[in-house]
């Protein structure tokens, strides 16, 4: 929880300063100590969703650039970028594979298999 309020916090900080317009127009990178990030890690592609961001990766805090903001989380920096890709008319996120259908011109790989294919499969959020 921790994480998500720091990050939060910085989704502000980009909003007021017209940099994204909502959490889901966000790519967040999480610049993570070595035990932190193999906590954040067991969430591997669920971590957008908690965050409520379209994208959500984690690099080593070694890693981070000098534009990375420091957090009150100990071992824990993060950079908020706003995606460049093209938004899901079904879920909102910006993702990279929107309109590779055919068939669902407008919607994410993610969304068409849940309303097509077999659906994703999440554990934690």
């Amino acid at each position: 929880m921790a994480v998500k309020v720091a990050v939060n916090k910085e989704l502000e900080v980009q909003r007021a300063a017209k940099a994204v317009g909502g959490n889901l127009q966000a790519e967040v990178t999480l610049f993570a100590e070595e035990g932190l990030s193999a906590d954040l890690a067991r969430l591997s592609n669920e971590l957008r969703f908690v965050l409520i961001t379209s994208t959500a990766s984690l690099a080593p805090f070694a890693q981070a650039p000098v534009d990375a903001v420091a957090t009150e989380v100990p071992g824990l920096k993060l950079k908020v970028v706003k995606s460049a890709f093209p938004k899901c008319a079904r879920c909102w996120h910006c993702r990279e594979d929107v309109g590779v259908n055919p068939e669902h011109p407008e919607i994410c790989g993610r969304c068409v298999d849940n309303i097509s294919g077999a659906g994703e499969v999440r554990h934690y959020a």
